[in-house]
């Protein structure tokens, strides 16, 4: 068995009850069952952000915006610039 790591997170209280129930039909412990989904995610190739359809869930002024992907570019820029300047090390977009 690979070393475990302790992770601590917050679920939904129906998440809960769904792992609750689902981990004792099927006779495992919950851990597991968390451990089972993660990999299946990872398993996953990863998803490109599409600032569009994410800036249209905040906002209408955001999403009428044409060039968004290079506003979010400029706006990750400035920030790991300003990590540099402020002697934190930056972090990749």
């Amino acid at each position: 068995m690979n070393k475990m790591v302790r992770k601590q997170f917050f679920i939904t209280a129906e998440q809960n009850k769904r792992l609750r129930a689902h981990a004792a039909a099927a006779g495992v412990s919950e851990a597991e069952l968390v451990r089972d989904g993660i990999d299946l995610r990872l398993e996953r190739k990863p998803e490109k952000v599409d600032w569009r359809r994410l800036a249209e869930s905040f906002s209408s002024s955001w999403a009428e915006r044409e060039n968004l992907d290079e506003e979010m570019r400029e706006i990750r820029r400035r920030w790991n610039r300003r990590d540099q300047v402020i002697g934190r090390k930056a972090k990749r977009s």
